[in-house]
């Protein structure tokens, strides 16, 4: 296959380092790494020419992320955006992407590490490609200047696992729609980075070149982990409080996701009385018991698909750093 190349722009000047019109930067906040970060990292990177982590926690999660990136050295680490301290967890975070998202845009047109792609994904979140990179593959369409990959979203287990990304096999698809879904449905972005080029919440971007791609599903894909087992569930929830019926504290952007609204109730309530009776038995009606009709139905109809991004990947380990 030919490799594409272009030049990179330094105001009006031609840079004289080529690179590639077709390589990805990938870009991602983490509050805190488990045990399945570091396969999430080797899996990227087969892909990746970078990876620009943002920590959302760097006092409490330094030593450990640079001790996982030391070993990665196209893995760049970054103290992430502190924007609005007071605000509830599950706002802030938006708002502090956009601003690493926007920082990591500046520093993959700065031609002494260029990429022509960049994309924003979380840590419980894979790009899977089922036939891999081909000439047809998304960052290969010239007339674009941004892509929209659809998401699935992993069904939950109800045991414990220490690494969803292997554990977790089937996913409810976005065509049979999102109704059922954890977490949100209308998909993540890439875009091609060009000096005018902007992140639009966590899902889209702004001022890019060229046409909207959006990739059809069985080429490329984002499979979310959401919240994976109950033991997660809980944990989530526990970090974002109590927060409230608005995203941002803003009246006129209503919370319309009515399950992750009730978690919050549940889980606060458990968190209040101890008693986790009924946060357990909420979390129990969400989870689908494979084997009955209702089950073998969505399969028959390809609401449930089964997907093993991971299938191909030689030595997948996890890497516990709890102690560190």
């Amino acid at each position: 296959m030919n490799r594409l190349l272009t030049y990179v722009y330094s105001g009006d000047e031609y840079n004289k380092q080529q690179i590639s019109t077709t390589s990805i930067a990938i870009t991602t906040t983490i509050l805190r790494p488990d045990a399945s970060f570091t396969t999430w990292l080797d899996y990227h990177l087969q892909r990746a020419k970078y990876i620009m982590v943002h920590m959302d926690d760097p006092t409490n999660t330094r030593e450990t992320l640079e001790h996982i990136c030391s070993t990665r050295p196209d893995v760049i680490l970054r103290n992430g955006s502190k924007t609005k301290p007071e605000m509830t967890p599950e706002s802030r975070i938006m708002l502090r992407q956009q601003d690493n998202v926007l920082e990591a845009i500046m520093y993959f047109l700065d031609p002494a590490h260029p990429a022509a792609w960049l994309v924003h994904i979380d840590t419980d979140e894979l790009l899977y490609e089922p036939g891999g990179e081909t000439e047809r593959s998304w960052n290969h369409h010239q007339e674009a200047g941004s892509v929209k990959f659809t998401n699935h979203e992993a069904v939950p287990l109800m045991e414990e696992v220490d690494n969803p990304f292997v554990s977790c096999t089937s996913f409810r698809v976005s065509s049979g729609g999102t109704k059922h879904f954890m977490a949100y449905g209308n998909g993540k972005a890439a875009v091609r980075l060009s000096n005018r080029v902007g992140p639009s919440g966590p899902h889209a971007f702004t001022a890019y070149r060229g046409e909207l791609y959006k990739v059809p599903a069985e080429e490329a894909m984002v499979l979310h982990y959401s919240t994976p087992s109950y033991e997660r569930w809980v944990a989530k929830y526990k970090h974002f409080g109590r927060f409230g019926d608005y995203w941002y504290n803003d009246p006129t952007v209503p919370n319309k996701m009515d399950f992750m609204k009730k978690s919050r109730d549940v889980v606060q309530a458990a968190v209040k009385s101890g008693d986790w009776t009924e946060a357990r038995a909420f979390w129990d009606s969400w989870v689908p018991k494979q084997g009955t009709d209702e089950w073998r139905e969505d399969v028959e109809m390809e609401r449930v698909r089964k997907y093993e991004p991971l299938s191909g990947m030689l030595g997948v380990k996890t890497e516990d750093y709890s102690d560190l």
